[in-house]
Order: structure tokens, then sequence, then C-alpha cells
């Protein structure tokens, strides 16, 4: 046979082979896999039996209570092993049947299985299944439902899933608690009473032995631990003296409680035996052993819950902020990512770079140290003539975060700072914090003109003797065309040397920003030359003119030149070199 040939053959043998399997093989293992044991709606069952080695629990759904358990004795069932065990029961298929119709069930250890699950739905006759012995590999047991001789695997897994004891179907949970809920928590030891409250606007506070704010992680860390905490074992369901737990008079107790009285459970801590301490809580009388990780994470002393840092908000969130700097007020406002501007008492741009460090600054900083707000201690730390004050806006808060400056301590290493809502003033390192500025001038950006080249469209210069006016290219966007004094193409080298000069322009003193200055003092009435900037207008970028007049020189150092915006008051001093390479751009313009 050629080879030709051969290869044909071979491909219509495998081909019938491959139909032989999707047609009967898949089609087989899509029954099986379809087929249950039981067909069961798990919330429709209203009691399960679980008889383990002759033990039985019964479980019952009772209204407002749940899953619990009835029998040998009463207490909730965890109700995630609940739902496990019907899910697991439900879903039994078998897939992995061992024999249709079995002689002999004792052979699979099913004639007095070693476990039994009865599953009971209101009056219809309860579903039950047998668990028998492990097969030879260990990795399945054999099950049987009762009155059929239909032997089939199970896995391991399902197999622990289903054969639960008494012990293991108990809710573990010392209570039934949501944090969310939770609004006050009560830690007592001895004499020592902390509570940590939540208030209304969502600030865990420390309401005793003292008033301030509570470090929020530290207190749902102390939550999360009560609410959390589990029973390693049921020591004594009916005890006849609490005495030798040590919970007649608790060591410690931990109570949790709600602003409306919905919840309200303590947690009791006895004494410490064998690596375990044993506990109880409110709702029962059942005496448990619980890990000795609960006492020491919640044996702390007031001081473990005071808020580390001074204040509590994140920069990022302040989109306005006002303050009191001396007489001034100031207001300034963040219109995008690192573009803060001042409105009150002068409209122009702030410094960013400033605004964003004080404001990290104030939120980091850490308390070391606190005094009681007192009069006369308000008055000896500079709370009467504080060198600031601000009032912060907080996106989705509805109080502002207010912060008072006050002076340093004599030897320079603190600052004191209050929130005047608080009882406190706070010793923080002075060096955390960002310098306050002297005056609203101080906050003004340093930045001459603040523009992105490339959407720059149309540069002017103007002086007494002469107007250049050029533009940039639409379709050929490195390319600027002429529009006066003449019409062509523009020098685009010189011109970008102008942009970068303008662009690296900095104030180097201010000199005011009276509105009604006189400016012919500074050479500004009739400035000796004015660039416009004209940028935006096109992909989505707001259209703006920046215009600069330039004066002249200071007097005794002509490196020095007076220079201020068009649609501002502010007059500053700024380096002279920025005029050489604008006339050097004047000078590549062709006149006619």
């Amino acid at each position: 046979m050629s080879g030709g040939r051969y290869t044909i053959v071979l491909a219509v043998i495998l081909g019938l082979l491959a139909a032989v399997f999707f047609l009967f093989v898949l089609e087989e293992e899509e029954v099986a896999v379809a087929e249950r044991v039981f067909e069961l709606n798990a919330e429709e069952v209203v009691e399960i039996k679980v008889a383990v080695d002759g033990e039985v629990t019964t479980i019952e759904k009772v209204p407002l209570e749940g899953w619990v358990i009835t029998d040998p004795v009463r207490y909730a069932a965890d109700p995630d092993i609940v739902v496990t065990l019907l899910r697991e029961f439900s879903a039994l298929s078998p897939a992995r049947t061992i024999a249709d119709s079995a002689e002999v069930l004792s052979e699979y250890g099913l004639e007095q299985p070693s476990a039994t699950v009865e599953v009971i739905r209101g009056l219809d006759r309860p579903m039950v299944l047998l668990l028998g012995d492990v097969n030879p590999t260990g990795a399945a047991h054999y099950a049987v439902e009762q009155g059929t001789r239909r032997v089939f695997l199970i896995s391991a897994q399902i197999n622990g899933n289903l054969r639960k004891t008494t012990d293991a179907l108990r809710d573990r949970r010392l209570m039934r608690v949501e944090q969310d809920e939770v609004e006050e928590i009560v830690l007592e030891k001895g004499g020592r009473r902390v509570v940590l409250r939540l208030d209304p606007f969502g600030t865990w506070r420390v309401e005793a032995p003292y008033r301030l704010p509570a470090e929020r992680d530290e207190v749902i860390n102390a939550l999360g631990t009560i609410t959390a905490a589990t029973a390693i074992a049921f020591i004594d369901d009916a005890p006849t003296s609490l005495a030798g737990y040590g919970l007649a008079d608790p060591v410690m107790t931990a109570t949790v409680k709600s602003g409306d009285g919905s919840v309200l459970h303590t947690l009791s801590l006895g004494n410490e035996e064998m690596g375990q301490v044993y506990a109880m809580t409110s709702e029962r009388r059942n005496v448990y052993s619980v890990s000795t990780s609960i006492p020491r994470q919640l044996d702390r002393e007031p001081d473990f819950y005071r808020r580390l840092t001074a204040f509590d908000f994140q920069s990022y969130r302040v989109p306005t902020f006002s303050m009191n700097i001396g007489d001034e007020n100031v207001t300034l406002v963040k219109h995008a990512f690192e573009d803060w501007r001042m409105t009150t008492p002068y409209e122009l741009r702030a410094n960013d770079q400033f605004i964003t460090a004080m404001l990290d600054s104030l939120e980091i900083m850490r308390v070391r140290d606190h005094i009681p707000a007192t009069d006369g201690n308000s008055a000896g730390y500079g709370f009467e003539q504080p060198a600031a004050r601000l009032s912060l806006t907080i996106d989705d808060r509805v109080n502002p975060q207010e912060i008072m400056i006050g002076r340093n301590s004599g030897d320079g290493q603190y600052t004191y700072v209050m929130d005047p809502a608080e009882e406190w003033i706070y010793a923080v390192d002075a060096a955390s914090l960002q310098r306050m500025p002297a005056s609203a001038i101080e906050l003004r950006d340093n930045k001459i003109l603040r523009f992105k080249g490339y959407e720059v469209h149309m540069f002017e210069v103007v002086t007494p003797d002469e107007r250049l006016r050029v533009r940039r290219d639409q379709k050929q966007r490195v390319v600027w065309k002429l529009e006066e004094p003449s019409t062509g193409d523009a020098d685009a080298i010189s011109v970008g040397r102008a942009f970068s000069e303008l662009d690296s322009l900095y104030s180097e003193a201010f000199v005011t920003a009276d509105p009604d200055a006189d400016l012919t003092t500074f050479g500004l009435d009739r400035p000796v030359m004015e660039l416009t900037l004209q940028v935006g207008g096109r992909d989505n970028v707001p259209e703006e003119r920046l215009s600069l007049l330039v004066g002249r020189s200071l007097p005794g150092d002509e490196n020095l030149v007076y220079v201020k915006r068009r649609n501002s008051p502010v007059v500053s001093l700024a380096r002279a070199g920025f005029i050489a390479r604008i006339n050097e751009m004047v000078a590549q313009t062709p006149k006619s």
C-alpha cells in the first residue's frame, strides 16, 4: 500500500473512533454528571440529623435564630458548616458507582454504617445517606442511599464535610456581631476602664479615662479581636461554679455596643491554663477556652489607643482651605493636580510645591506629647495669637479640619499645634512641620509664567518700535508662521529658545501687590516689552492668554528687571537674561 493510501485509511479510522467517543462516551459522562443521588432544594430543608459512631446530632432551622443544634445539647450551629453540608449532600452524584446492586453491603462497611446523614423537608420522606469504609486507595469512601443497593464513591473531602460530630457542628464564634454595627467598645481590667466611641462624624475617640481622638487602626484591630473570638474547645456547658475558671470575677471584660441598643455583648476572660484562656459571653453561660492572643491584644493601656498623628485627614482630599496669617485672610483653591490658586487677598497662581509640602507635613506629623488645653496652657504655648490658623475643607466630610499653629519650644525641638475642637495641645517635632508663611504673598507661585510649550499656539512680542507675532502651523506642529511684521516661515529654533527662557523665569524678589501702586516707578506704565502667549483653545485645553509686562532695570543692578503679569497686581524682580533671547528671536525675523 502506498504512503498516500495508508495515510487516508488511518485518517478514516481515527475519524470513526473520534465519532464513537463523542457520541457514546461523552454522552454517558454528561448523563452521569447530570444525575444526582437526591433531588433536593436546600432552602426547603428544616431538619438535619447526623450520626457519627453512634452519636446523633439534630439540627433544626429555627425562625429568627437560624440553624440550631437541638440535641444532644441546645446550641447555635455554625451556619457556614451547615450550608457546606447541605451543598455537598444535594450535589452527590453516583458517577463513580462501584456496584449497581450490591448483594452484601457489609463488604463496604454499609450494613452498619459508621455515619449517616438524614435530611428532612417538612412532611416529605427523609433522605438518608449511609457512609461506610474508606476504599483501598484511601482517597475515597463508600456511600449508599438508604433503601437502595447502588454503592458509589465520594471523595475524602466530601466525606469530611458530611461526617460532622456535635462538637464540629457547633458555632465556634463567641458572638455573631457585624463590626459596622458597633459604635462603642468598653475594655475593663482591674481598676482600668477604657471607653472607645464612634462619634457622629465617623471618627473613633477615646472617651475614658480622658477624651481625645483614637488611632482608628488600633480600635478596628481591637474590635476585630472581640467580634472574631472563637472557641478552641467547649469546656463546660452547665458550670455549677465559675470561680475555678476565673470567671466569677473576670480578669478582663470587653463589651461592644451599638447606638440603638440592638447590640450589647460582653466577652469575659478568666484564668490561663495549659496555653489557653477560659472565656464566656453574656449570651450564654457556657465556658470556653480561647487563644491567649485575645487578652494579649486587648490588654492595653489607654495611651495605646491615642491617635498617633495630630490631625486626621489626607492632604490629597483637601480641595480648598483658608489661612489666617497675622492680619491677612488667605483663601486657596485647588483647580487640578498641582494647580493651587489664591483667591484672596490676591488672585494669583499659588506655589504648588510649598502648599503640597505644608499639607503633607500637617497630615503626617506625630504627637510627641499631650498637654491639656487649659486657658493658661493655651496662652503659654502661643495660641492666643497663633502663628497661623488653617481651616481645611475635606472631601466627603461635613466639618472642616481646624488647625492652629502655636510657638516653638525654647530649645526649638518642638512646635505646639492644636485642634480648637479638642481638649489637648500637641507637641510635634519642629523639623516635621513645613515652615508656615509669614504673609500671603509668600504663598505665590515664584514662577513668572506657567505654560506648556506644546500647548502654545501664538506668541507675540511688542516693543515701542515694533511688533512680532508668530503662530503655530496646525498641520506641521513644529513649524511656526510669521503674522507680523511680515508673513512666511519663522525661525523655529529661536522661537523654541524664547519659550525655554520664559519657562525658566522665576521671581527673584517680591516688590508689591498693591493694585493701586504707581507703575511709573517700575517703568511698567510704558513697558519696554510686552510678551503674550495664547495657550490652549484646542484639544480640550481651555484657552488662556498670558501677558508679561517688562519694565526698567533695578537702579544699581542691570541684571534685574521689573516684571508684572498684565492681569495681576504683583510686581516682581526677575533676572534680565531672558530679554536677550527674545531680542535674538526678533533679530532672526525678516522685516519685510
